[in-house]
């Protein structure tokens, strides 16, 4: 597992902070890129660091995401048609397979778009 984004001592702390990855619905503007490189840059929008394994990013490209959400749904969305699993934790957010789909790379997608 890799975590993507930096946890603070003070959110290290304070399961509350993480919360807000999973409510707080913040401007997100991410256009289609290497997963890897998507992930790491909503981390940085967001503070909510990102655990996964980096075979799910493994040789994606993200799908574009714009307008308004919470970095949970962000997250669902940078995946595109994969199916995975993203849950708050104290320690940020949580990527998981969903099914052998969601372990293959190289899938392409639509960029989303949303109003904020």
């Amino acid at each position: 597992m890799l975590l993507v984004g930096m946890v603070s001592p003070t959110s290290a702390h304070a399961p509350q902070g993480m919360l807000s990855c999973e409510t707080e619905k913040q401007p997100v503007n991410i256009p289609s890129m290497p997963l890897a490189r998507a992930i790491e840059i909503l981390s940085r929008q967001t503070g909510c660091p990102v655990l996964i394994d980096p075979i799910l990013m493994d040789g994606r490209p993200s799908a574009a995401v714009k307008g308004a959400y919470t970095p949970q749904a962000a997250l669902l969305h940078l995946f595109g048609s994969v199916h995975i699993d993203v849950t708050a934790t104290v320690s940020g957010l949580s990527v998981s397979p969903l099914d052998a789909t969601a372990l293959t790379s190289g899938d392409t997608r639509s960029g989303l778009r949303s109003a904020p």
